[in-house]
């Protein structure tokens, strides 16, 4: 049998491997004000107790979405996945949360039977959210990967350099200059500081390409932007292009490129300019689930 509890910092350590290496540290800060919810169920048999499924949670005011779910393969098709929800659900109802969401990949293995555990559970119909483009060490290869170069009066910089008052001034900005989804400033995975550059222009900074570490041999590129009076210049791939050398410089192999489907100009570059050179390409679904009163 099973029993499925919410996890403090403490009570998560023997649950780390079920999730993903980027999302540790959101297990060791439980006990903090805000921010994560998980969930663990523990197998009992006689004297035996085992890790044998994990929900993480990132809620964020009055949302919340899924940053993994996942039951060892002996426990599974025992009810462990919906009784984990189940229990994360009503935690949220209770503090307030109307809306949970569930971010998954088109092409694997376990998409069918994801899609299915989620239609029983009276999710939305998922929605195309982006693309996601895999590559590997051979993207050095590509033509574009030496053209690194900046127009006059164009300057790249690491992005752990800027400024605290030039922060404050972007993060005011979100919502005007950039859209949330393409923040700069996103505290629910690790900045790599070793690539993740800005771009400036007589001192004032128009652009980023950020990068975060979700695996050893792995970095997930998630927000490259370039204000709209640079972007035919040609500059966001030559960002991308300098923060792509460093990474393979540092002997990391890997990357994630992913973009959203609000924007079309990075996508369009993406399937021109990466895709040739990617191992992998998948679509990027997103489902809601109502967690009010009258959406149960």
């Amino acid at each position: 049998m099973f029993i499925v509890n919410r996890l403090d910092a403490a009570g998560s350590a023997p649950y780390e491997s079920l999730t993903f290496q980027y999302a540790r540290p959101l297990l060791r800060g439980l006990d903090q004000a805000g921010g994560t919810i998980a969930v663990g169920a523990e197998w009992t048999e006689g004297n035996m107790k085992e890790a044998a499924g994990l929900l993480v949670i990132n809620v964020r005011e009055a949302a919340a979405e899924v940053v993994s779910v996942f039951v060892a393969a002996k426990f599974r098709r025992r009810g462990i996945g919906s009784a984990l929800f189940h229990r994360a659900e009503a935690i949220l109802r209770g503090m307030g949360i109307a809306k949970l969401s569930f971010v998954y990949y088109s092409g694997k293995a376990i998409t069918p039977a994801l899609e299915a555990f989620l239609n029983r559970g009276g999710w939305s119909e998922p929605i195309m959210d982006g693309k996601v483009y895999k590559t590997d060490a051979r993207i050095a290869e590509a033509s574009w990967i030496r053209k690194t170069a900046m127009p006059a009066g164009m300057r790249s910089f690491y992005w752990h350099e800027l400024s605290g008052e030039e922060k404050d001034r972007l993060a005011k900005l979100e919502g005007s200059l950039y859209p949330a989804f393409l923040s700069p400033f996103k505290t629910r995975l690790t900045l790599e500081e070793s690539n993740s550059l800005g771009l400036r222009i007589r001192g004032k900074t128009v652009g980023w390409c950020m990068t975060y570490r979700i695996a050893g041999d792995t970095l997930l590129y998630d927000s490259v932007y370039i204000a709209p009076e640079y972007r035919l210049s040609g500059v966001a791939f030559m960002l991308v292009a300098q923060s792509v050398l460093i990474q393979l410089e540092r002997n990391i192999p890997n990357a994630i490129f992913a973009v959203n489907r609000e924007s079309p100009f990075m996508r369009k570059m993406l399937d021109r300019w990466l895709a040739p050179y990617a191992t992998g390409i998948s679509e990027r679904n997103i489902a809601y689930k109502d967690l009010s009163a009258s959406g149960g």
